[in-house]
Parts: C-alpha cells; structure tokens; sequence
C-alpha cells in the first residue's frame, strides 16, 4: 500500500464543486481506497522539505481528478 497526493472534486453545501489537493490511500491492486479529509498546508522541517512537498504535490495535476461520491468512495472524473 502507498500513497500520494491528488485533486479530489468535491460539492459544496450548493452542491457545486471545487477542488482540494489531498493524500490519497491505495490498496494492494493500486485502486485508491481512502483520502485525509484534513486540510494540510505545506509544512516540512526545514525549507528544501518544504520544497520537496511541494514538487511532490504538483505531480498530482498530473494526474486525473478524483471524485468523492457515496460512502466516501473515491472515483476517476471521467467528463
């Protein structure tokens, strides 16, 4: 199991979306399974960490959007 960053669409109380970066959780066949609901600024111990977070959390635009739907599932955007 690992982790990484990613884009997850979510709805607001208007149920209109927008968008979060969070870590994303996969399972041993690399399907992602669970997501840190918490808001994480950057931190990191010293600067060049600081820099490393955020190199690793712009890979995450490289990437597909996920979207959180029912039971807190996390899915690919496909529109």
């Amino acid at each position: 199991m690992y982790w990484n960053y990613r884009v997850i669409q979510l709805n607001n109380k208007q149920n209109e979306p927008y968008f979060e970066v969070h870590e994303v959780y996969y399972d041993e066949n690399d399907v992602p399974n669970n997501w840190a609901e918490s808001h994480n600024v950057l931190v990191g111990d010293t600067q060049d960490e600081l820099k490393e977070t955020y190199e690793y959390i712009a890979k995450a635009f490289e990437m597909p959007v996920l979207k959180v739907v029912e039971n807190n599932k996390l899915v690919e955007v496909t529109e």
